[in-house]
């Protein structure tokens, strides 16, 4: 099998995961304005993070049913075939199915991926990247204007073959991969504070330009778009920074992004050098946690999950400020969530300061 071909199945299921996750949202944002219950919506993406789930590619057969509840919850929401408490529980689960799906089966395709020894962390983040700008795109243009178009349903068929592949570990994996294969992998607390900054900046963003901004399920996509654009032109957009400028960065361009009156142009330009920052958070962590002699796939699954358990409270925090003081004002909470990470960082990670 290619290295091209597998990046490419990647990339596809990567989309495919952008668009229910860009449709899951947006839907919950017209069904209703309540900052905190959609703020659930990223708790619960990231639920199965808690729970001691066994990672095997059977996982990645529950995401792809998953695909096809999402468009019979968008189906029922166009003809009114529900009513709206109904619809509102039905999209939590299907995000809280889909997450689980999606993390059990992570470590055994990630294994099959880098069986090529072509295939590094940034390109398989670049991959990735390009999935999920491609996914966000398509989900904002479908979403309004062909409802019932099944985006991620046909996006998940090419990366179907990648599940019959063999699970197993290429040999030039270290053994501490073999022993988390299917175990829940460990935690890291470095990776555990960036992924609450980072589950505090995504968590209102769609009811934020939906009743702030009066933005549509266009903006919403030209901005995530915007963000993992940054992403993919990470190398060429952001000089090597250490991780505590990156959050001073993060910092100022969401200062900037979320300051009252800001026109909605102006934040989808700022949130391209946004995504670069995170982005160089993200790989100045992975290359953190391999100095440990960690193989990739673990790495991976260790900022994955880490991000996913702190990124509940994130969203939590950040639902529960949005009902007491506003959606506006508690967005600007996230510039003093990402400055002091930086100070943290800066005073007591010494090691991740320095790195590249």
């Amino acid at each position: 099998m290619q290295a091209r071909a597998k990046l490419l199945s990647w990339a596809s299921w990567m989309a495919s995961r952008s668009v229910v996750v860009v449709t899951s949202a947006w839907l919950l944002a017209e069904l209703t304005t309540s900052p905190l219950i959609n703020s659930l919506l990223t708790g619960l993406q990231h639920v199965p993070a808690f729970l001691p789930l066994r990672r095997n590619i059977r996982g990645f057969k529950f995401f792809f049913a998953t695909t096809i509840l999402l468009e019979l919850a968008v189906a029922c929401f166009y003809f009114e075939l529900l009513p709206t408490w109904a619809l509102i529980s039905l999209t939590l689960g299907i995000a809280l199915m889909a997450s689980s799906g999606a993390t059990t089966s992570l470590l055994p395709i990630t294994g099959i991926i880098i069986k090529d020894s072509s295939i590094d962390n940034r390109s398989l983040q670049r991959s990735s990247d390009v999935g999920g700008l491609f996914g966000t795109f398509t989900a904002g243009i479908c979403y309004p204007c062909f409802k019932l178009f099944p985006p991620s349903l046909l996006l998940v068929l090419p990366a179907a073959w990648l599940g019959r592949k063999t699970s197993e570990p290429p040999s030039a994996v270290h053994s501490s991969h073999k022993q988390h294969q299917e175990g829940t992998p460990p935690l890291d607390r470095w990776c555990i504070l960036f992924g609450f900054c980072r589950g505090a900046l995504m968590s209102l963003l769609p009811l934020w330009i939906l009743s702030i901004q009066g933005g549509t399920s266009i903006d919403f996509s030209f901005v995530l778009g915007a963000f993992m654009l940054g992403r993919v032109f990470e190398r060429h957009l952001l000089p090597r920074v250490s991780t505590q400028w990156a959050y001073v960065i993060g910092a100022l361009l969401i200062l900037i992004a979320f300051y009252p009156g800001v026109p909605i142009w102006l934040d989808i330009a700022v949130f391209i050098p946004l995504g670069t920052a995170i982005t160089r958070i993200e790989f100045n962590l992975i290359d953190d946690l391999q100095i440990k002699h960690l193989g990739l796939p673990l790495c991976r699954d260790i900022l994955l999950r880490s991000l996913a358990i702190s990124a509940v409270y994130g969203s939590l925090m950040m639902g529960i400020a949005g009902q007491l003081v506003g959606v506006s004002y508690s967005m600007l909470l996230v510039v003093f969530l990402f400055s002091a990470t930086a100070l943290i960082t800066w005073r007591w990670c010494p090691h991740q300061a320095t790195t590249n």
